[in-house]
């Protein structure tokens, strides 16, 4: 059943089995594993089929010290979430990211990455990214090329592996509309109420308090609740249940020692360098490949865990980029055209897809020149353009990303990690949002300590891959790294990170809130550590063994 919650009637109440917060990845794989078991579910999405207005100001943050993206722009409030403009990439964290570090203040995770391995088969089902295979070398990647050597501080085997990518928003949708669950649309939550007849602190939850539009409020009650709403938006519901409708008088659920919100991690991401591969690189396949059953992977260059621990790194991933579409002095019409395009939608506010890394595209100068390269050579732009549109028209599983690898030269991308820090955090500000709650305040910035990791990182992968005789390598630019803007903040993680104490974190080894054993937390904001890859794989993991700890 498929509700419309801006047209319930004032004071409405809702009974469930469970309640799951949120429909993107996390929240659509527990729906989906919970109801395949019977098991009765009501998913609440803030958000409709689409963007609207009032779902975009909720969104909306208040910039704190420091910089970062604005809010709405990381993040989409609709149905499937942001998987609607997610790009599919996928890959498990390293055995090192779980470990306590003694050279990264506040690492370690309190399980073991067997608690998280055991999940993966079933998480690459549910994204469609084939099988659990993460090594080039097993899944049909070429194989080191003649002339190339090996290197002991060089890893080159990881992959990286593509979802289509999965959107989940049809999928919830499909399960409301065969009568399996009910899901409500436009169903802000506004907090999550405690038990009455309970004693406050240690208590279950026994509601969740929705506001469709401003004046109008309906509650779900449930046995269990699943906040599963994105890690800024779950650690704002959080910080909002303070048993006193939202005013902030009270710490918050799993807040009563000021962790809710805190250690607030993305990917600080970039692109530096000018790499010319040679004979070998060309045959070591390093842009996307079709793997043996049937997805686009690409490999990861990562220096080994003794290599970060000898040099007190933390982790970084890095991966052939293109040259760099912004300097009209390529000539070359496909970067000119990828550099117009994300100018146009930047000057247009295009979004998602302009913020972050995309958003160095607004400083785009020289565009008549850029013009004239795409006039220069337009069956390149035609022939790309149309092998691009055709799989994404037929439904079929398509190139990943704009990825032009023959042009003079290439660049290092990096994903890196970050280090956890009490001081990047979210609260609640004092403004209200179009539906009267209160937006999110962010103070977050990335520590020079992370940015000389990275610096230094990028020059031990780029004098390996010379050595390997894979590339020559020029990484002049590095010192970049010290002024990059590095905003992005669509990987939201630690806010709500997991503990054994709720003295250091929110959430248990169970992910369920500390001393609120009825309220899971299924987002990436409860990794301690973050990691360098893509957070949605190990959240998709997460959700199935959310799944069936309730069940």
């Amino acid at each position: 059943m498929l509700i419309d919650a801006r047209r319930a009637l004032p004071g409405s109440v809702f009974e469930t089995e469970v309640c799951v917060i949120g429909s993107g990845p996390a929240g659509a794989t527990v729906a989906a594993e919970l109801a395949d078991r019977g098991i009765g579910v009501i998913v609440l999405e803030g958000g409709g089929d689409g963007s609207d207005r009032t779902a975009t100001d909720t969104y909306r943050g208040v910039a704190g010290a420091g910089a970062h993206d604005p809010l709405e722009a990381v993040r989409q409030k609709r149905l499937g979430g942001s998987s609607g403009v997610w790009g599919g990439r996928c890959a498990p964290l390293d055995d090192l990211d779980l470990d306590e570090r003694d050279w990264v203040p506040e690492s370690g995770w309190p399980i073991g990455h067997d608690e998280l391995r055991a999940f993966y088969g079933r998480a690459v089902r549910h994204l469609d990214a084939g099988g659990p295979d993460w090594s080039a070398s097993t899944s049909g990647m070429p194989g080191v090329p003649h002339g190339a050597r090996p290197s002991d501080a060089l890893r080159w085997d990881d992959l990286w592996r593509w979802s289509p990518p999965t959107k989940f928003g049809p999928r919830v949708e499909s399960l409301a509309t065969t009568g399996r669950l009910r899901l409500f649309l436009h169903a802000t939550v506004a907090r999550l109420d405690r038990d009455p007849d309970g004693s406050g602190a240690g208590s279950g939850v026994s509601e969740a308090v929705v506001v469709p539009r401003r004046g109008l409020e309906i509650r779900v009650r449930a046995r269990e609740f699943v906040l599963a709403a994105g890690g800024l938006e779950s650690a704002r519901i959080l910080l909002a249940s303070d048993g006193y409708g939202g005013s902030g008088l009270g710490p918050g659920i799993g807040n009563e020692h000021d962790q809710v919100g805190r250690h607030y991690m993305t990917h600080p991401v970039g692109e530096v360098g000018r790499l010319r591969l040679t004979e070998a690189g060309r045959a070591f396949g390093l842009g996307y490949r079709v793997t043996s059953d049937g997805v686009y992977a690409r490999r990861m260059l990562a220096l080994s865990p003794q290599v970060q621990q000898a040099q007190r790194l933390r982790n970084l991933k890095a991966a052939l980029w293109f040259a760099d579409p912004k300097d009209a002095g390529h000539h070359d019409a496909l970067l000119s055209t990828f550099a117009l395009t994300y100018w146009g939608m930047g000057r247009v506010r295009g979004g998602f897809k302009t913020s972050g890394t995309h958003a160095q595209y607004t400083g785009t100068t020289d565009i008549g020149q850029h013009v004239r390269n795409v006039v220069a050579d337009p069956l390149r732009v035609a022939r790309f353009t149309a092998g691009w549109a055709r799989p994404r028209l037929t439904g079929a599983r398509h190139l990943p990303s704009f990825m032009p690898l023959d042009s003079g030269h290439c660049r290092l991308r990096f994903d890196a990690e970050q280090t956890p820090d009490p001081e990047n955090r979210v609260t609640l500000d004092r403004d209200r949002d179009a539906l009267g709650q209160r937006r999110l305040r962010v103070d977050y910035s990335v520590s020079d300590t992370d940015r000389q990791s990275i610096a230094t990182s990028l020059t031990l992968i780029g004098k390996e891959l010379e050595r390997a005789g894979l590339a020559t390598v020029d990484l002049d630019d590095v010192a970049r790294v010290a002024d990059l803007p590095m905003t992005d903040g669509t990987h939201q993680m630690g806010l709500l990170r997991m503990s054994a104490s709720p003295r250091t974190g929110v959430v248990d080894t169970d992910c369920r809130v500390h001393g609120t054993p009825n309220v899971h937390v299924v987002s990436s904001a409860v990794f301690p550590t973050a990691g360098a890859v893509g957070p949605t794989l190990v959240l998709v993991a997460l959700a199935c063994r959310t799944a069936d700890a309730i069940s």
